[in-house]
């Protein structure tokens, strides 16, 4: 027998409420939802829902959640992530994810709104993803609201034609393929995601995030070093304002290619493009350590630590204060 488990629902007013636990209800099928409900005498706004069709690649995008807590913070504290549509797609994916962003998400924020800049609730977030060096790869997932339409009424949620229907029988886009290669490449997939990045770049020769993303994949899945440079080059080429491209071709030849001056002028372009990306400061650090220059090495590590802890990353803060106290410890020990 299962163990019973109670939810409740915190409100804006921070009141809380106990889920009625039969009310939940899964979403048919694969899509990974559910809804909920809770008795109030107090009138709540519920959110304005948005038209996903109309989303397009490069459009700004927010994500609001509460990350778990950590060891420096107790409590569940509201974040607010800003950042950009990779692909929207029409196709059903698995488990209903069809739309990528890049907004910097964190453990717990999983079920957070996700936002278009009017403030529209356009998606459900549900997953982010880093690499198994812990760097960030860019792909971020949501459930579309109208993904949630086609079901909400099996689930005892009537819409009332708040949701625009999802377009049917249109040809496959870049977005769809996009969207495809990222779920491909989170359930290791390699080959099938690499199929579909290249048919989305057939389709779009110009898109910069998907050469970003395949040299990503080419890098870290499949040992194809060169196939992962040229990659990284074609993304800078075509966006030469993209610090992530920088700092992937920075890791590419620092950890392979034994570039270290290459990797430290990657570095350096990407902190003057966005001062504020603390995994910049990070692998800065790595590499000038890697030199030998370790004062350089901590004074980077300390500014990534500061923006960690800003930005409430707290286990990569840790990290970093660890990383920091071993290279202290090896320079009294050299003499440095």
């Amino acid at each position: 027998m299962k163990n019973k488990v109670s939810y409740k629902i915190t409100t804006p007013d921070d009141r809380a409420y106990e889920v009625i636990s039969s009310s939940i209800r899964s979403a048919p099928g694969s899509i990974d939802l559910a809804v909920v409900k809770f008795k109030s005498t107090t009138k709540y706004p519920t959110a304005k829902l948005g038209n996903c069709n109309v989303i397009k690649s490069g459009m700004d995008l927010y994500v609001a959640g509460f990350p778990g807590g950590s060891k420096a913070i107790n409590e569940l504290i509201f974040v607010f992530r800003e950042g950009k549509v990779t692909a929207n797609s029409n196709k059903v994916l698995e488990n209903g994810y069809s739309l990528v962003y890049s907004n910097s998400t964190l453990p717990g924020m999983s079920g957070g709104a996700v936002l278009n800049s009017d403030g529209e609730l356009v998606a459900i977030h549900g997953r982010g993803d880093r690499d198994e060096n812990d760097a960030k790869t860019g792909f971020n997932l949501g459930i579309p609201v109208n993904r949630f339409a086609t079901v909400a009424s099996n689930m005892g949620v009537e819409l009332g034609g708040q949701v625009a229907p999802i377009p049917q029988n249109t040809a496959l886009k870049v977005d769809d393929y996009f969207a495809s290669a990222v779920q491909k490449y989170n359930k290791g997939d390699n080959r099938g995601a690499l199929a579909d990045y290249n048919q989305a770049i057939a389709l779009n020769p110009k898109d910069a995030e998907a050469y970003n993303n395949r040299g990503v994949l080419k890098y870290q899945k499949l040992n194809d070093v060169q196939g992962a440079l040229a990659d990284y080059n074609q993304a800078i080429a075509l966006n030469p304002k993209d610090a992530e491209s920088y700092i992937n071709r920075d890791a590419l030849k620092n950890k392979k290619l034994n570039d270290i001056q290459g990797a430290l002028a990657d570095l350096t372009q990407a902190i003057a493009l966005n001062p504020k990306y603390a995994e910049s400061y990070y692998n800065l650090a790595l590499v000038k350590a890697k030199s030998n220059d370790l004062k350089g090495a901590i004074s980077d590590m300390q500014q990534a630590l500061q923006l960690y802890q800003q930005q409430g990353k707290q286990q990569y803060a840790q990290d970093a204060i660890a990383q920091i106290r071993q290279w202290r410890q090896t320079s009294n020990n050299s003499g440095f």
